[in-house]
């Protein structure tokens, strides 16, 4: 692998971190609202910055924002972009807080008051029962708001309603439409509403916004030059989210513009385009527009930046590497995973003969909580890949600022993404960067440690707990291994399309299955000699909702009941819940019977899976007329 050490270093080297950083200072003054003057300031300054860079058939699309267009299931959002707000104790005093000088300090989407502000009466949730609010209170509720605070509000006639923080400022985003105005307030703040409140007083708020239809920006560009017809890559980062947001989300924004000026340099044989757009539904309506409309060739494989610069030691947060879906195997993976690999190491060990490092790296289960998830969903069949870092301690907070961005963490990023799509989009034979044996050999080792991954660790248990699927337990190992093996060699064969020779994937490929065979006495389940497991029992499920899942479009079309014990479920683990939610989904391929398929998706997801709430989510999405 001498190739792609030398290619990932040379990267490594050409990466202009103080052109990054100098992008991400100028991007984080642009409050980025999916639909605002500042996304679309922040979108002509992308577009300028990738002429820059080299890149070619550059583009800002102007889409709908009018909360009625729909691509599949997405419907658009609607314009809204503040320019002042403010929060004060009525009976005098500087304001609590102060928009835009505390950025998270409003809530997202609030309604603007009439000139000069109003003044209302304070009540706090839960201690003050909402059958005693008067009409148009503030609202004062100490901690994250669940599902069931805005219903709350409307249903009592709340005019606004100020959350508290135990850290940094959290945001807050209220529903389209409403007539509500929010604030999140860090702790003093809070506390001087609350005495406020106790003494009988008030406050004055004050927001001056517009909202209504406008048009959401999606900027487009691709490197030149490219010779084989219709073969291209995609980069996509999300362009979106409150100021500062400097690594959620323009560490992703600027590592895509230094990762087009790297492969722009180099006008890859298959040309890498990029897309810079609002969150999901901003990539879900290109993918729409340029995939469906028009008919545009697929990329053969994408790469999602989202959080790719925090400062690991500040953050507490390693980079992320999260894998195409099981459904998708693709070289893509297991390539993206060795160019981190081969990043410089820091330094070496006492005799030099080991790289030691002062970052942390994971490669985890598809999850596809960002744009990513409408890329690699099975209507379009695109293997993703995202780059990122979680968790981030910062996250969606005030405190999401330029000083927690890592120069190194930019560059590591960038040359990640920079390399491993020359390798893919230069491959060729034995003549790219990389020849097609020594891909095709790093992605059959990379089979081989997937499927060590997979052996129980000491202490697993032999059975699930009653009633659930654990994907560690040794009772599933046979249908792991088998899955693991299968996916690996999907992953050779997904060479072919960048012109592999069909032997050469073969013959690493039929080394994976004695490997597996190996490591099953270990896992406690010796492999029946290449019978697959049993096909499982109950329903099967097929796929009846149109492009893409979209977990919010499927709570709409859901029953009140559904919806409610759904909502329960990620009030308790939000993100768990929506990673099952998400693998249960993809896993509807008209094939696999319920039992199988909640199988399937614990083991890809690598989490463990209650089969009667399962089974409910399951039921769900087929009341609301999304499977049949």
């Amino acid at each position: 692998m001498d190739d792609l050490r030398r290619l990932v270093e040379r990267t490594h080297e050409d990466v202009d971190t103080d052109r990054t950083m100098g992008l991400l200072r100028r991007l984080v003054r642009h409050d980025r609202y999916q639909a605002s003057h500042g996304v679309h300031a922040a979108a002509a300054l992308v577009a300028t910055a990738a002429e820059e860079a080299g890149l070619v058939d550059v583009e800002i699309l102007r889409l709908p924002a009018d909360g009625s267009h729909r691509w599949w299931t997405f419907t658009a959002p609607v314009g809204w972009t503040p320019h002042s707000a403010s929060l004060a104790l009525a009976d005098g005093g500087p304001p609590l807080m102060r928009y835009p000088e505390q950025p998270y300090g409003l809530a997202a989407y609030s309604a603007p008051t009439p000139p000069g502000g109003v003044e209302l009466p304070l009540v706090r949730w839960p201690d003050d029962p909402p059958h005693e609010w008067p009409d148009g209170a503030l609202v004062l509720h100490a901690g994250p708001p669940g599902p069931d605070l805005v219903p709350l509000l409307l249903g009592h006639r709340a005019r606004a309603v100020a959350v508290g923080n135990e850290g940094p400022v959290r945001r807050l985003e209220l529903p389209h439409g409403t007539e509500l105005s929010g604030f999140s307030v860090p702790p003093a703040a809070f506390a001087r509403l609350d005495r406020a409140r106790r003494a009988g007083g008030g406050v004055r708020v004050a927001v001056r916004a517009e909202q209504g239809p406008d048009t959401m920006p999606v900027v487009t560009a691709r490197t030149p030059g490219g010779t084989v017809p219709g073969a291209h890559a995609l980069v996509t980062a999300h362009l979106c989210h409150p100021a500062p947001g400097a690594n959620d989300n323009a560490s992703g924004v600027c590592t895509a513009l230094e990762t087009g000026r790297l492969l722009a340099a180099r006008a890859p044989r298959r040309p890498v385009r990029f897309v810079w757009a609002p969150e999901i539904v901003g990539t879900a309506a290109y993918a729409h527009t340029a995939y469906q409309l028009r008919g545009d060739p697929l990329p053969f494989a994408a790469v999602n930046l989202d959080m790719t610069g925090e400062d690991q030691r500040l953050c507490g947060s390693p980079l992320i590497v999260e894998r195409s879906p099981q459904h998708l195997p693709s070289c893509l993976t297991p390539v993206v995973e060795e160019c981190v690999r081969a990043l410089p190491p820091a330094g070496r060990s006492f005799s030099g003969a080991v790289g030691c490092d002062t970052w942390a790296w994971r490669a985890t289960p598809f999850t596809g909580a960002s744009d990513h998830g409408v890329l690699a969903d099975r209507s379009l069949g695109i293997p993703s890949v995202q780059l990122g870092h979680w968790p981030d301690r910062f996250h969606h907070s005030d405190a999401d600022s330029v000083d927690k961005t890592d120069p190194a963490e930019l560059r590591r990023s960038a040359a990640v993404a920079a390399s491993a799509l020359t390798l893919l989009c230069e491959a060729h034979g034995e003549d790219g960067p990389v020849g097609m044996a020594e891909l095709a050999a790093l992605t059959a080792r990379w089979g081989a440690r997937r499927l060590a991954e997979r052996l129980p660790a000491p202490g697993a248990p032999e059975h699930s707990r009653t009633g659930r699927v654990d994907p560690f337990a040794a009772e599933h190992a046979e249908a792991a291994l088998e899955r693991t093996a299968a996916v690996a060699a999907g992953a050779l064969t997904s060479l072919e399309a960048l012109g592999a020779d069909p032997g050469l994937t073969r013959r690493w490929a039929d080394r994976l299955p004695p490997v597996a065979a190996a490591l099953s006495p270990l896992a406690g389940t010796p492999m029946a000699s290449g019978t697959p497991t049993a096909p499982g029992d109950g329903r099967v499920y097929a796929r009846a909702w149109p492009g893409p899942f979209n977990l919010r479009a499927l709570l709409s079309d859901s029953t009140a009941e559904d919806r409610a014990w759904f909502l329960e479920r990620m009030a308790e683990d939000e993100r768990g819940w929506y990673a099952r939610a998400m693998s249960l989904a993809q896993g509807v391929d008209g094939a696999a019977h319920e039992t199988r398929l909640i199988e399937h998706a614990a083991l890809d997801s690598l989490l463990s899976f209650d089969v009667a709430e399962a089974r409910r989510f399951l039921h769900l999405m087929l009341r609301a007329g999304w499977t049949v």
